[in-house]
């Protein structure tokens, strides 16, 4: 059974930009490539018939603790992670939007 999933240039083009990848145009053909392997894959896999594999079991329990309260040092732990601050709070670097 073949395939409907076409991929194109364009889709890796697609793909690139939502990932905020940069591919360079002399690349395409090779990650084209690729990424039909990949989709070629998957549709080898849904070929499997549901009835090979087995149902799954209930999962295990989860382990219980204590729940014994304790203090959180959260003041030492800013101080030694985040060692730049600014009005009292940790500083990270953006990591969401802009350059």
């Amino acid at each position: 059974m073949a395939s409907d999933r076409t991929v194109t240039a364009n889709v890796v083009r697609k793909v690139a930009a939502l990932s905020r990848l940069r591919v360079p145009e002399e690349e395409l053909p090779l990650w084209t490539e690729q990424l039909s392997r990949i989709v070629s894959y998957i549709d080898q896999i849904e070929q499997i018939p549901e009835e090979e594999f087995p149902a799954p079991g209930p999962p295990p329990p989860t382990p219980l603790r204590t729940d014994d309260p304790r203090p959180g040092e959260g003041r030492a732990a800013l101080e030694a992670n985040a060692p730049k601050r600014f009005e009292g709070f940790g500083v990270v670097p953006r990591v969401v939007g802009g350059e």
